[in-house]
């Protein structure tokens, strides 16, 4: 019944199409429609494409509906044939998903890691050895996003172009900001934010790794502070050096600030502000000199502000 109502959708706007532009660029219409549904590609590519190959006189390109034109038509078509979205964590990835345009494999593991839990992770070979045979990756995750049933979409992002030693520590946050050299490897979805399932995807990287003869063993690791991740990352990579994003860094003492009810405080106590911002800018400090500059900040505070962050103080030290 569904295949019935996309040829039909698909006459119709054929009919339509060629009613206005006459048959002179049936052809290029055939190939979108056909692509349309065929494809995930994105219909403003596929029209771009079709345009630049059919070579088109300028008279008859000039009678050609535009894309935003043919759009609702094609994309009506498409969604007829679009999976319905799943009802349990139970579903059947259909194998245009699973595989990139040019029919590489695109999602590697789909695993169990408990009970009606199940993680994907997707990435091509292509950027699965380019993750490997980085010394430096970065890890996120995002909650915003994430389709029924899963708990986060988190990404594993590797450095293509590594810098000496001596370089690095100064060009890593020049180029983060401004020139974004990291490359995305990994898309995986996963069920929650659990030590073991971070283990898992690990191993199961490890495993792939070894499968095409590389190792996924990075010297250095940027994450945010999710417990999970932290203890997952100890375990499987106790040799990386593993360092926190100065972002995620900020934003888990103002949440604390938040937590202990000092956000009024922090906004009209210019003190209090003052030694709030200075406890995040320790982070950017030499290590030598952490420890002694907390010292400092604590003991050159006012005695109400001491007493007003005695427990902000304290959960930075426990840290």
């Amino acid at each position: 019944m569904k295949h019935n109502t996309v040829v039909s959708a698909l006459t119709t706007f054929t009919y339509l199409t060629f009613y206005v532009i006459g048959t002179n660029a049936s052809t290029i219409i055939c190939n979108l429609k056909n692509r349309a549904v065929q494809e995930t590609t994105a219909i403003a590519k596929i029209y771009e494409e079709e345009i630049i190959k059919s070579r088109l006189s300028t008279r008859t390109l000039a009678t050609l509906p535009l894309v935003r034109e043919l759009q609702p038509g094609l994309l009506y078509a498409r969604r007829q044939l679009t999976p319905v979205l799943p009802s349990s964590s139970s579903f059947e990835i259909p194998d245009s998903y699973q595989l990139t345009l040019t029919k590489e494999i695109f999602l590697f593991s789909n695993t169990l890691v408990g009970r009606r839990k199940r993680m994907l992770l997707f990435g091509s070979i292509t950027q699965l050895e380019m993750l490997f045979d980085s010394t430096t990756i970065f890890m996120d995750g995002t909650f915003s996003c994430t389709p029924p049933f899963f708990d986060q979409v988190f990404t594993i992002h590797a450095l293509k172009f590594e810098t000496s030693d001596i370089m690095f520590f100064c060009l890593i946050y020049i180029f983060q900001c401004f020139f974004y050299v990291s490359f995305p490897c990994v898309f995986g979805i996963l069920p929650d934010r659990k030590r073991i399932t971070y283990q898992e995807l690990f191993k199961i990287l490890k495993d792939f790794a070894i499968s095409i003869n590389r190792k996924f063993e990075p010297t250095r690791i940027l994450s945010d502070f999710e417990s999970g991740l932290i203890s997952a990352i100890a375990n499987e990579f106790s040799a990386a050096i593993h360092s926190g994003c100065f972002f995620h860094y900020t934003q888990a003492i103002f949440r604390r600030i938040q937590v202990l009810g000092l956000t009024t405080l922090y906004f009209q106590n210019s003190e209090t502000r003052s030694r709030c911002r200075k406890l995040m800018a320790l982070a950017l400090l030499p290590i030598d000199k952490i420890e002694s500059s907390f010292h400092s900040l604590r003991v050159k505070s006012s005695t109400m502000v001491n007493q007003e962050l005695h427990q902000l103080f304290l959960y930075f030290n426990h840290q």
